[in-house]
């Protein structure tokens, strides 16, 4: 196959949205090693240089005359700081080179972020117990942080907190006769926990979010937890004992599965993101996120079911309350970015900057302040979230699209 048509084809496909994942990469690969230097591709003439630059890349690389083919791998290195950037229409697309330069140009704005900046968050998190004791994780030792209802809690050094489970006595009741002992886990802006749940169950919670569960789920019909903020869970598996997660307007039910929820009250939709296994997920009139976030037991007594949805793995669902909280379901094109945030990584896709800005905020634990109208533009691209939050403005600002200030725990835009 002539081999000009082979790297228009891929051009082609690309902006179709029909490219492989491979192939994707591959696309972009190429657009990046060229543009390193470049910040703004303003316009469609620009796109179209691009596109050709793209061509020629692919062309030398089909015919086996790149370079290096280490960076075939950059995708591999998303832990980095600097970032390449570029406009398409209306869209930007940023990326961290594991090749680049660590740290962005020093200019005066630049300094001046660098002057009040402001470290990553990191793992954080506060655990109460079902007698209202309140545990920091963050400066609490490792080894055995108490037992309740005969579980032993212990905390890892790799910040983990985990429940070793005993079984309960025959009534259903712990050792000193409470029925249900609940636990809380919270981490605040800045903070990532993960936790094993008695039942071997594993959650990751991200940022400025909160878990109610049983402390043992032993003499239960199911495993009922409660979200607010975002999580990852691994789901272990028991037919007998459905895994349901309450969060805002909706109710997830599983057997054994791998999964991710946003539900943060301050964004405007609940998404539920399914990698493995099978998920049902039903709207509930109310929300975990305006009412008092109580155990409730294993009926929904006082909460109207609404018609559910399956997902299968690689499907998405959202609830919209701008949208009379109808479900909809779709494919998802990166499965990656969904659990990003788990793996260490901002991950956007098409993202406005308010949407992007309530993210960083939440990982920086700071407040954000818009000066002005926010651009129009959406932001697709990763960076690591263990860098310095002067890093994240400073590749907004390589764009020119922005201007930020950091006044003590505060971001204002301009």
């Amino acid at each position: 196959m002539n081999k000009k048509y082979q790297a228009e084809e891929l051009i082609s496909k690309y902006h179709q949205g029909t490219a492989s994942p491979e192939e994707r990469l591959l696309v972009e690969q190429w657009f990046l090693i060229d543009l390193e230097q470049s910040h703004i591709l303003p316009d469609a003439e620009a796109v179209k240089k691009a596109d050709q630059k793209i061509s020629s890349n692919l062309q030398a690389y089909i015919q086996g005359q790149a370079a290096d083919k280490k960076t075939y791998k950059l995708w591999k290195h998303i832990a980095a700081a600097a970032a390449v950037l570029l406009v398409v229409g209306l869209g930007v697309f940023f990326y961290t080179s594991y090749y680049a330069p660590r740290h962005l140009e020093g200019s005066a704005t630049t300094r001046d972020l660098l002057a009040n900046d402001i470290k990553p968050g990191g793992n954080k998190a506060y655990l109460i117990l079902s007698n209202g004791k309140r545990l920091s994780l963050t400066d609490a030792a490792n080894g055995e942080l108490a037992k309740e209802a005969g579980v032993e809690i212990t905390k890892t050094a790799d910040g983990q907190v985990i429940y070793s489970s005993q079984p309960l006595a025959p009534s259903g009741r712990d050792a000193v006769g409470r029925e249900g002992a609940l636990n809380i886990i919270e981490t605040p802006r800045g903070g990532q926990y993960q936790i094993r749940l008695p039942d071997g169950s594993k959650v990751w919670l991200n940022a400025a979010s909160k878990l109610i569960y049983p402390v043992s789920f032993n003499g239960r019909g199911q495993r009922v937890v409660e979200l607010s903020g975002e999580a990852y869970f691994e789901i272990f598996k028991n037919k007998l004992q459905p895994f349901v997660v309450k969060s805002k307007n909706q109710e997830v039910t599983v057997l054994g599965t791998h999964f991710n929820i946003n539900s943060y009250a301050d964004e405007p939709d609940t998404k539920t993101t399914l990698l493995e296994g099978s998920v049902s997920v039903r709207h509930l009139e109310g929300s975990a996120a305006t009412r008092d976030l109580s155990y409730r037991r294993d009926d929904v007594k006082g909460e109207e079911r609404f018609g559910g949805v399956v997902l299968k793995p690689g499907q998405q669902s959202t609830i919209d309350r701008n949208r009379n909280f109808d479900i909809q379901v779709q494919e998802v094109q990166n499965l990656e970015a969904a659990v990003a945030w788990k793996n260490g990584t901002f991950m956007f896709t098409s993202e406005p900057i308010q949407v992007v800005m309530r993210k960083v905020a939440r990982w920086y634990d700071v407040d954000v302040e818009y000066k002005t109208t926010p651009d129009t533009r959406k932001y697709t691209g990763a960076i690591a979230r263990t860098e310095n939050i002067s890093q994240i403005l400073a590749l907004f600002e390589r764009m020119g699209t922005v201007k930020f200030e950091i006044v003590g725990k505060k971001i204002i835009v301009k």
